[in-house]
């Protein structure tokens, strides 16, 4: 005999037009208003959503590339403020499902705690992410009023293409501290002077250019003399300095320096800088080439600056020379290899010209005079792109459109498999171990947009089994969650059938198979709900139940897979995406009466979300979630006693996590429940796996595992995308799905 509970049939959408991305959407972020609750609340049937790893793609080209390239903005996922997202960081745990996360739900503390989404994952025949990514296809807008190869240059995107005037080239404060120039309080700038400045620079301020040679002492590199020189390109200061230290290396290959220079120079660092304080206007502006270094040597503070290593940029933080420079914008030959050393006053003239010369041109004539010479960027031909119909977009690789942007990208771990100008477009690090991916990312955390982190331990360990091995510790796994599914009700009359154990236990929930035990002292039956919730209201309503002379008991089951069953049950309470849920079960079907009875729940607080999925067309399940905007509403609700006309309603903290419509599998399945076919349904416990897979080393691996990801996300910076993927894997023909953890790190 074989029987088909009402979770059998194929779930009903709320409504045909709606597309998967509505649902996803209202699945995220899904808002009734309180004031609407009043008149009406709204059901809301929703499938589940199983994201793709192309899903997850789109959300980070988005958020990358979303404020120079036309990029869609993807449905599934509410981005919050976009303005402020500054990263995105990824990690890939390779080898895990989502059954593993569930089962070892205690040992992932991070990971359960401070991800605010989650989604179901659908496991991807390729390496996750790393393989599609870079090469993945990118929308470029051609209506931009500028040509692409200049749309991305990383001058254009700082200064604009029309920025005119002294002021707007300046160094903001922001790009001085992350460029270690010295600042009042900073670290290491105890006991700098600090210039009299008054803060009111205009374009007609003064322009100095500064630079500074250096020998190296026994307490780092100090200054060996300084040179300054005014707008008009006279040399205003020249000074020979004697360091107070010991001279390990003069230095002479660059500085000129030698033990002779400094012999009879009696001028030290304190008197340079009462020059220069002497000097220098109110409202000066220091012009030089990597100035920063100069004003630490120099143990000065001065706020106005401009850097022509910094006016001049490139990509991924590399500068030009200022040999280069001065050869390509001034035409003019500096730091001579047959003369001895630099000259500073050589040196600090060029980094002032070259500032004016910025400063008059403009960035977008500079860029355009030397696109070729400096940059090397060829125009870009149109016709190179596939162009869409309407000849108004075009595509490009993902991996050169973030670098075009500006944005640089960093793998570590395993080598992902890219061939071409792709695999040019990121730094790639191969890591032994995963402390050693954590290790690496913590010291390059602030320099990549985009950071790609896979953690291949567990993957690893599994690698060291067979095949079979492999499938044997999935199907394990997979059992375990079963298992917190089934009970065990009786003893039942003599002449119970499925039909009658189905009109018994259906107020707690949906079922999912029933299969009678004849081979017991008197019948017994073992049941499988569809989710977590029904076995859970069956175990606390249903146990001693009578019916006719039969006092019922209502179990679970009792071997080594479920020994701790009540202790995950009790996780499951915990899960922080669960807070604000209920489950309510033995609702009318009758639809007219369905929406006025769920009211009943607005006493408690106002409800966001009611979500369920219908059975029948056009008629309304007995069950559903209901979403509280308060965790508190929905802690006083599970604690009352609820009844609409004579009909008692079950309640109890939600324990299925949103994402999933069914804790036991994707779509709802029918089993056998003849007595020959019991021994095929019997759970197996002989089920032998490596040692490698052993529960106390799988324990210690997702413990660790989760560790790692916690440290990672506590080195990333505020208005950070995290986002964390177990990929899923294929076994023996079945998918084992995966999940996709998102959340915004605050400030």
């Amino acid at each position: 005999m074989k029987i088909e509970t009402p979770a059998d049939q194929q779930m009903e959408t709320s409504s045909s037009s709606s597309s998967s991305s509505s649902c996803k959407r209202r699945a995220v972020d899904s808002r009734i208003p309180h004031s609407c609750l009043k008149k009406r609340v709204k059901l809301e049937q929703i499938p589940q959503d199983v994201l793709t790893v192309k899903d997850v793609c789109d959300l980070i080209k988005y958020v990358t590339l979303r404020r120079s390239h036309s990029v869609k903005k993807p449905s599934w996922f509410s981005v919050g403020d976009e303005a402020r997202l500054s990263r995105v960081n990824v990690m890939i745990l390779d080898g895990l499902t989502q059954s593993h996360f569930y089962r070892y739900f205690s040992h992932f503390r991070h990971l359960s705690s401070k991800y605010s989404s989650r989604w179901t994952l659908a496991p991807s025949s390729c390496d996750p992410l790393t393989s599609d990514l870079l090469s993945s296809e990118v929308a470029v807008d051609m209506r931009a009023p500028l040509p692409a190869a200049l749309m991305w240059h990383p001058v254009i995107r700082r200064f604009g293409s029309s920025a005119a005037g002294l002021s707007n080239f300046l160094l903001t404060q922001q790009e001085m501290t992350k460029h270690n120039f010295p600042s009042k309080g900073g670290r290491g700038c105890e006991g700098f002077v600090s210039t009299e400045s008054d803060g009111c620079v205009t374009d007609r301020s003064p322009l100095f250019g500064l630079d500074c040679e250096m020998c190296l002492t026994c307490v780092g590199l100090e200054v060996t003399r300084v040179a300054l020189v005014d707008e008009a390109g006279h040399c205003v200061l020249d000074e020979l300095v004697k360091p107070p230290n010991p001279i390990i290396d003069y230095c002479t290959r660059f500085s000129g320096i030698t033990h002779s220079t400094l012999a009879a120079v009696s001028t030290v660092l304190s008197d340079v800088q009462d020059k220069l304080l002497q000097i220098l206007p109110c409202d000066a502006v220091l012009v030089g080439h990597s100035l920063d270094a100069d004003l630490r040597a120099l143990h000065m503070i001065h706020p106005h600056a401009i850097d022509t290593s910094l006016l001049y940029r490139q990509d991924f933080g590399r500068r030009f020379k200022l040999k280069l420079l001065a050869q390509v914008i001034l035409n003019r030959q500096i730091q001579s290899e047959d003369r001895r050393g630099h000259d500073p006053c050589e040196d600090a003239l060029a980094a002032l010209q070259l500032a004016q010369h910025f400063i008059r041109k403009g960035p977008r004539e500079v860029v355009e005079d030397h696109l070729d010479e400096l940059w090397d960027v060829p125009e870009i031909d149109d016709s190179d792109h596939q162009i869409s119909s309407d000849h108004r977009f075009s595509s490009l690789r993902f991996g050169h459109a973030l670098y075009g942007s500006g944005q640089s990208a960093v793998f570590l771990g395993g080598a992902a498999q890219t061939s071409g100008s792709e695999a040019n477009q990121c730094r790639r690090q191969q890591c032994s171990s995963d402390r050693e991916v954590v290790c690496v990312f913590r010291r390059l955390v602030q320099l990549y947009s985009l950071s790609v982190l896979r953690l291949s331990s567990f993957s690893n360990t599994l690698n060291q089994t067979t095949a079979t091995e492999r499938q044997q510790h999935l199907q394990q796994v997979c059992e375990g969650l079963r298992q917190m599914c089934v009970l065990f009700v009786g003893p039942l009359p003599a002449d119970s059938t499925e039909r009658d154990v189905h009109t018994l236990l259906k107020r707690c929930g949906r079922l999912r198979t029933i299969r009678l035990l004849q081979h017991t002292h008197g019948v017994h039956a073992e049941v499988v709900f569809e989710h977590l919730e029904g076995a859970q209201l069956a175990l606390e309503h249903l146990n001693g139940y009578q019916i006719n002379d039969c006092t019922i008991k209502v179990r679970r089951p009792v071997h080594e897979l479920c020994l701790d069953l009540d202790q995950r049950v009790s996780e499951r309470q915990d899960d922080p995406l669960n807070g604000h849920m209920i489950y309510v079960c033995n609702l009318s079907t009758k639809p007219r009466r369905h929406d006025d009875q769920l009211q009943t729940f607005t006493q408690f607080g106002p409800v966001q979300q009611i979500s369920s999925a219908a059975v029948h067309p056009g008629k309304r399940p007995r069950h559903a979630l209901i979403k509280f905007a308060c965790a508190d509403s929905a802690q006083a609700s599970v604690g009352v006693t609820l009844q609409i006309g004579n009909r008692k309603l079950s309640v109890c903290h939600a324990l299925t996590p949103p994402h999933m419509t069914s804790w036991t599998h994707t779509h709802p399945v029918t089993t056998e429940t003849s007595p020959e076919q019991g021994e095929e349904c019997k759970v197996s416990r002989d089920l032998q796996v490596s040692c490698d897979l052993q529960e106390p080393v799988l324990e210690r691996l997702m413990k660790k595992l989760d560790g790692k990801v916690g440290k990672v996300f506590r080195a990333l910076e505020g208005n950070c995308l995290s986002i964390v993927i177990l990929p899923g894997a294929r076994s023996g023909g079945v998918d084992h799905l995966g999940l996709c953890f998102v959340h915004i790190k605050q400030t």
